[in-house]
């Protein structure tokens, strides 16, 4: 009609949502395709929630709560868009980072991703982005303990089978596996992750990761083992030359909290 403005579509479609921080806490169940589903939802509702739980970790709050299920489907599709839109540096930084210790990984995650979709596969080069930043600090810490861990897993032998237990800050088990399965091809062994309730087995050329719903009790090492490693001791403590002793250059090399599964350590 004429004397009268023309209406376009675009003047009357609802403006974008935007993304915003909400007053609420997703609960998942602590998997790696669980969080995939969070990060579905997030993106589904244009929300970063307030924290993201598992179960080991919830705790009263006046915040609302949402639970998020796992699906499968979702999870997939989530996964398969790291790939296609983000780049493999972006997808295995991601998969390897959730392997972190850290309390919030999940939020520094998810607030990563928000900012990679938006500007793209070379987001994972911003290092200095304060989002970025601590998907490296994630790495580092894994990339260290992982070195560590190579190095001071210390084995005991179990009726025919090497055993060891670790107390690791960081899932890392999935990390350790190719080395130990290639270091012991012929060997049947098992490596226990008493902080993560976790056991990674060897035997018959075959290596599973099993999560356990309660701590795995050892038996005591037989009066051989405990010959041999009384022997092990013996060996350490006759190498070290007295006058050259440094206790901090020794922590810097072997940190204290690793002590607890070296046998030679003990009693230091």
């Amino acid at each position: 009609m004429s004397g009268q403005s023309a209406v376009t579509p675009a003047a009357i479609s609802p403006a974008p949502r935007r993304l915003h921080d909400a007053d609420l806490v997703y609960l998942y169940d602590g998997s790696f395709e669980g969080f995939l589903c969070c990060v579905f939802e997030s993106f589904l509702q244009h929300e970063i929630p307030f924290a993201i739980w598992t179960p080991e970790r919830e705790t009263a709050t006046l915040y609302p709560i949402r639970e998020i299920a796992t699906d499968h489907a979702r999870a997939q599709r989530v996964f398969a868009s790291f790939g296609k839109k983000l780049g493999a540096e972006t997808e295995y930084l991601v998969t390897r980072d959730f392997l972190s210790g850290r309390e919030d990984k999940e939020l520094l995650l998810l607030r990563f991703l928000h900012l990679a979709f938006a500007l793209g596969p070379g987001t994972v080069k911003r290092m200095g982005h304060p989002d970025v930043a601590p998907l490296y600090e994630m790495k580092k810490s894994l990339d260290w303990e992982v070195d560590k861990f190579q190095g001071f897993v210390r084995f005991t032998e179990y009726d025919g089978m090497l055993g060891a237990v670790i107390h690791p800050k960081n899932y890392i088990l999935p990390l350790l596996r190719g080395h130990f399965c290639g270091r012991f091809p012929e060997e049947n062994f098992m490596i226990y992750d008493a902080v993560h309730q976790a056991v990674l087995l060897y035997q018959n050329h075959k290596a599973t990761l099993t999560e356990l719903a309660a701590p795995l009790e050892l038996p005591p090492p037989s009066a051989r083992e405990q010959e041999f490693q009384a022997l092990w001791k013996q060996f350490y403590d006759t190498l070290e030359i007295k006058a050259r002793h440094n206790e901090t250059c020794r922590m810097s090399h072997c940190p204290k909290r690793f002590w607890q599964d070296m046998p030679e350590m003990q009693g230091c």
